[in-house]
């Protein structure tokens, strides 16, 4: 029985015009709630579309994540804008993002930052223009000649020598040809420029005018007050560097004006994107949740005196936020001492199987531990360590030399009778090939196209940016932008085909085109399983060549000696790190690590990969409480480093 036919007939209403009231509620409803339905279906749109590119999202932390808003989400940049996408799906919270308003006015990447709720922020770098003339730095001081115009700059304006990436305030102009430079906390300052350092290194240079952004602040405090959360990458930037970029003062600026405008203490939350082949199709990432900053009183009330304590509760803010993000990611120096982290804490480790949870807490030790112990020993390792150092470098050019990776050394037989060789090379290649099959048709095309545009266009960036080292940050959402566009455009190709050339009729031309994105996303899983068999597929064909057979009868026994030799290290140099070895939990060590690190040195940004850490060195060690030993024992060496189970 249908109880709105029984009102109708009870009260003498025609069902139309119930059904026409229905219809109206129900677009009110929806009307009402537009821009929550709006975001949930971009958060699923966008799992979609991350779930094809990559293989694997691995959130931790996520208790840290306090229940209610505001919360500012704040994360390394090192994916462009992939990394909004991978914080957006994996926060419970609904998640604002401040973008550059160059990138908001862009066609489809401005269209999906605007459907979720994103900031525009004009940025001076973006409109920077030439400067005339050539420009040198005598302390705070800004010389130019050659027909420099400093008269027609105005306060606030920024000035960016050379291929610099920082550019420095206009606090004064006294000629043409004479100006004062302003010195903040948060921003560069000229002191420790190496672009136009002295009268005798004359450059030229590019002219950044102010961007009032006080709207934008405005703005942006006012939705925190009312328990929105907003998402900031703090490094102003993409980049693909191995650390941090120095931080910008801005979400210090955003958190403290909060607290002082509105009486709001909003906590920070670090976010750690770890990407692992990142800039690739397939690749995975691990996001980890850090623990919360909060605005201490101390903080608030050095705000509101002003002045020089206003920069000093910036200074202390932006110290604990970088902090708290250097405590959710794996930094080095370069990507070789990035690799050389991971591949000494693959053989430290005991166990494959190990929770990634404790995979980076002992990444971050091994990290820490080769900077402080560079320092401590007068910026070069001790012997016995640049020792070890080079055999797995010299181990690390074997593996890449044939194709290698290390898990395949540690993980494989390599050897095996000949014909069990065979089978297993010629068993890969056939599943990889019948696997293969569907994304040859739907994926294909538009895939080897997008590595294509990617890479092109990626090189333009890298000639625009100061701060990428090869431009890999872009590639992954330069390649999803496109394939975007690309496959839908593919798909309607096929099904014109289809209908100009096949005898299929049009009912079932247009079933086939809807179920285009099915199979297209059962091919890229059936490459996935493709690609599992292809990764052991190279090792077997090696093992196939009379070449490597040596080599595959040094490899093991190899690594199983690099391996003791570091743990003997670890069990040699640990007791000298104090905390950083003895300690069972991350927090713990990240704490008396911090405590003991001194502010930067210069006056721009924050950045502790250069602080002096010799403090922490002389802490005394601290043990006690029951542990989980990471290591167990092997040939004698005792694993000394421990991490609490989490």
């Amino acid at each position: 029985l249908n109880p709105v036919k029984i009102l109708c007939s009870i009260f003498g209403i025609d069902t139309f015009w119930a059904t026409v009231v229905f219809v109206l509620f129900f677009i009110a409803i929806i009307s009402a709630n537009a821009k929550e339905l709006t975001y949930f279906c971009m958060k699923v749109f966008f799992h979609s579309i991350l779930s094809i590119f990559i293989s694997s999202m691995e959130v931790l932390g996520k208790q840290n994540i306090p229940e209610h808003g505001p919360i500012i989400f704040t994360g390394n940049h090192m994916n462009q804008f992939v990394d909004g996408a991978v914080i957006l799906v994996t926060n419970p919270h609904r998640v604002g993002f401040l973008i550059a308003e160059k990138s908001f006015n862009t066609r489809i990447i401005g269209d999906l930052a605007n459907a979720v709720g994103c900031i525009p922020v004009a940025r001076p770098q973006d409109k920077a223009q030439p400067g005339v003339g050539m420009i040198c730095f005598e302390g705070l001081r800004i010389l130019g000649k050659n027909g420099t115009k400093f008269t027609q700059l105005e306060k606030g304006d920024r000035i960016r020598p050379g291929k610099s990436p920082e550019s420095y305030k206009i606090k004064e102009v006294i000629s043409d040809t004479e100006g004062i430079l302003a010195v903040e906390y948060g921003e560069a300052t000229p002191l420790h420029e190496k672009y136009g350092q002295g009268i005798e290194n004359w450059t030229n240079y590019d002219i950044l005018k102010y961007v009032d952004q006080g709207k934008m602040f405005e703005a942006v405090q006012s939705a925190l007050a009312k328990g929105n959360c907003l998402g900031i990458f703090p490094e102003g930037g993409s980049h693909d560097n191995t650390d941090l970029l120095p931080l910008k003062a801005g979400v210090a600026a955003i958190a403290l004006g909060v607290m002082d405008k509105y009486d709001v203490s909003v906590p920070i939350i670090p976010v750690g994107l770890n990407y692992f082949r990142g800039h690739k199709f397939r690749g995975r990432v691990v996001v980890e949740f850090g623990h919360p900053i909060n605005i201490t009183k101390d903080m608030i009330h050095l705000f509101r005196e002003g002045g020089a304590q206003k920069r000093a509760a910036y200074q202390e803010l932006l110290r604990e936020v970088e902090h708290g993000m250097r405590s959710v990611i794996v930094t080095a120096t370069d990507y070789s001492e990035l690799k050389l982290i991971h591949t000494v804490r693959r053989m430290y480790q005991h166990t494959t199987n190990m929770p990634t949870i404790w995979k980076q807490d002992i990444a971050r030790r091994f990290s820490v531990a080769y900077k402080l112990l560079k320092e401590k020993y007068g910026g070069e390792l001790p012997a016995d360590l640049k020792e070890l150092q080079r055999k797995i470098e010299d181990y690390q050019d074997v593996l890449e030399r044939w194709g290698l990776r290390d898990h395949q050394v540690s993980s494989a037989n390599l050897e095996l009778p000949y014909t069990k060789l065979v089978y297993i090379f010629l068993h890969g290649a056939f599943i990889m090939l019948l696997a293969s099959i569907p994304s040859l048709i739907l994926n294909a095309p538009v895939g080897v196209a997008a590595d294509y545009w990617s890479k092109k266009e990626a090189q333009k960036d890298l000639k625009n940016s100061r701060v990428k080292v090869a431009a890999r940050d872009v590639l992954l959402s330069k390649k999803i932008v496109f394939s975007m566009v690309a496959v839908p455009v593919l798909w309607i190709t096929y099904a014109v085909l289809l209908l100009l050339f096949s005898p299929l009729d049009v009912q079932v031309v247009v079933v086939l085109f809807l179920c285009c994105p099915v199979f297209s996303y059962l091919g890229v899983m059936a490459v996935q399983a493709g690609m599992v068999d292809a990764k052991d597929l190279w090792p077997a064909f090696l093992r196939l060549l009379p070449s490597f057979r040596k080599e595959a009868q040094r490899l093991p026994g190899l690594r199983v000696m690099l391996q003791k030799e570091v743990r003997q290290i670890v069990k040699k140099y640990g007791p000298e790190l104090g905390a950083l070895y003895y300690e069972k939990s991350s927090s713990a060590w990240e704490q008396a690590v911090n405590k003991r690190s001194s502010p930067s040195a210069s006056g721009g940004g924050s950045n502790s990969s250069s602080d002096n850490l010799e403090g922490f060195l002389k802490a005394d060690n601290a043990t006690g409480g029951e542990s989980v030993s990471m290591v167990g024992t092997s040939g004698g060496a005792a694993s000394g480093l421990k991490v609490k189970a989490v």
